[in-house]
């Protein structure tokens, strides 16, 4: 079962309807990416605005399919034929780098913004020890000696909380466990001091005990002035870390706010269902609710709203109609037809109980479950 944590159990968070308003280190103005295939235009970020401001964590979240990796590629510029960059810009503290040439990139790239993907075993080179591939990003950014790369790379190690760096520098990623090539690539992003880090699902065949530890370390990069977009499936991870968080379908934002409130009052209907699908020890279930369907093929996208086929809430405008992105509240936004009708209609959306679908789960710290250290457990929220 998976280990599910309350958005509430962060006693370091003070979230007063976080608009995200401050230095933006990214900035992503309607993005679109597109991939040109023998069958038509692929579509796997369509229209697509966020921003990451300094020291914050931002999340996404959707299922597989979404779009999520392909929106950090996109930032990344690490696009290959026959996708690009259709329209849109990508801001990177201030500057434009939407189109930036492929040397420029390389300088920024490590640099400046730094990505750990999905899988450490596949992304390290498997015949080159990991402490050496730690180094080359350093020497390639700010040409120092060997002897000086030598102790940066000592010093990540120990910083990412690397046993016995100097025995483990030497190591090749197949003698490392999984929770420790982690740890590498973390090192790697980490080694230049970017101003940004994307993490896309880092947490990913991680056991539990070493997946808190990876959490708690991201956590504390972020206080040391990093900022990050983490991309997820697991809302746990996302619930655990994240200030604000954007939710994904068909390439397309669908539902963007602050954690605690996206978690405690979601508003559209695939928010809804990610959530209703979690597990939960203080449900009386023998099955978990689940969403009917899978994610539409980006080659034959619904007319209407992309949720449509799958939406049990969907009417006749829904099939028709693209729905706008809308605000509903400080912060939050929603692209649904009916959170835009009078009153919200049947999309209205009434607390969940301070995330009623992330507490009374599994033990959390401490032999406690996430709700027992929950600062306002026994008091309604206001």
């Amino acid at each position: 079962m998976e280990r599910i944590l309350s958005v509430n159990n962060r006693p370091d968070e003070k979230m007063e309807n976080h608009r995200l308003e401050g230095n933006h280190v990214l900035e992503v103005n309607h993005l679109c990416t597109s991939f040109f295939t023998q069958k038509g235009e692929v579509k796997p970020v369509n229209d697509v605005s966020l921003v990451v401001p300094a020291g914050k964590i931002v999340g996404i979240v959707g299922e597989s399919g979404c779009g999520k990796s392909m929106t950090a590629r996109s930032v990344m510029g690490l696009l290959k034929y026959p996708g690009k960059i259709v329209s849109g810009e990508i801001l990177l503290n201030g500057r434009d780098i939407t189109h930036l040439p492929e040397k420029d990139r390389c300088r920024i790239r490590g640099s400046q913004i730094s990505m750990i993907f999905q899988e450490p075993m596949t992304s390290l080179n498997p015949v080159m020890k990991v402490g050496k591939q730690v180094e080359e990003a350093l020497r390639l950014h700010e040409h120092i000696s060997k002897k000086e790369a030598d102790r940066r790379m000592l010093e990540i190690f120990e910083a990412v909380g690397i046993p016995d760096a100097e025995k483990r520098c030497k190591a090749y990623p197949h003698q490392l466990s999984g929770g420790l090539r982690q740890r590498v690539l973390i090192a790697m992003a980490m080694i230049c001091s970017p101003d940004l880090l994307i993490a896309d699902e880092p947490t990913t065949a991680l056991d539990v005990t070493v997946e808190a530890q990876i959490l708690r370390l991201m956590k504390e990069l972020c206080k040391d002035g990093t900022s990050l977009l983490v991309i997820s499936h697991n809302l746990g991870v996302i619930a655990q870390i994240c200030d604000y968080v954007y939710v994904m379908y068909a390439g397309r934002i669908v539902e963007q706010a602050d954690t605690i409130t996206l978690f405690d009052r979601p508003m559209h209907p695939y928010t809804k269902g990610l959530l209703h699908a979690v597990s939960a020890l203080h449900r009386d279930q023998e099955v978990l609710d689940t969403i009917p369907g899978v994610v539409p093929n980006l080659l034959h996208l619904p007319e209407g709203c992309g949720f449509s086929p799958r939406c049990r809430e969907c009417e006749d405008r829904c099939l028709k109609e693209q729905p706008l992105l809308t605000e509903t509240g400080p912060g939050h936004k929603v692209r649904c037809h009916l959170c835009q009708s009078a009153g919200q209609g049947k999309a209205s959306s009434e607390p969940m109980s301070g995330g009623e679908c992330l507490k009374d789960t599994l033990p959390a710290e401490n032999g406690k479950t996430a709700s027992d250290s929950c600062p306002m457990k026994g008091e309604e929220r206001k």
